[in-house]
């Protein structure tokens, strides 16, 4: 008996790291994006009203995409039956200036993809460009997960990937806002 006991102490951590959730989806920390390994995105599965069929959640993401009034998308995927939709967008945005005062254009590029089930559904945005000018005042394009990993911000705090992060962070959770509004109703036909 006291084997035993020995033994099952000793394998108990073993078990324990077995049962653990995998560590291969990664918070950004203050950030809302999500990592794995050079994966870096926006997503979630969001429960809604389990009487919501996929025709009415696809309703609801074809009115998500005139609420965001964007000027520049283009739908890559549209099939109501499945219940997915993706798009690109491309999008002009802001972040702030050092001084916090003014601000400084950015250009955002990134795709949307919607993949809506009976009183379910999982948005994805991903591969997200952003274009922002550098030190030589030239337009230069980052991947999310280059600013992700030169995101310091020194003594101060006022580096430009942490500025443009914070910004476009704000962007995409004002989106994931409106998203979640927007699903949650069942929207007149559209």
């Amino acid at each position: 008996m006291k084997k035993l006991l020995i033994a099952a102490i000793f394998l108990l951590p073993f078990m324990a790291k077995a049962q653990a959730p995998s560590a291969d989806v990664q918070t950004s920390g203050i950030y809302g994006y999500k990592i794995e390994d050079k994966y870096v995105y926006y997503g979630n599965v969001v429960q809604v009203d389990t009487s919501f069929t996929v025709n009415d959640l696809y309703k609801d993401s074809k009115f998500f995409i005139t609420k965001m009034a964007l000027v520049n998308y283009k739908i890559t995927s549209d099939d109501k039956t499945n219940g997915v939709l993706t798009f690109d967008v491309d999008e002009p945005s802001t972040y702030k200036t050092k001084t916090g005062i003014g601000s400084e254009p950015m250009d955002i590029k990134y795709s949307v993809k919607l993949e809506l089930k009976k009183g379910r559904y999982r948005y994805t945005f991903d591969n997200i460009i952003i274009t922002f000018k550098n030190s030589d005042d030239k337009n230069v394009p980052h991947t999310l997960y280059e600013l992700e990993q030169d995101k310091s911000g020194g003594i101060l705090g006022v580096a430009v990937n942490k500025r443009v992060l914070k910004a476009m962070d704000q962007l995409f959770v004002s989106k994931i806002d409106l998203l979640t509004k927007t699903m949650s109703k069942r929207s007149d036909d559209f």
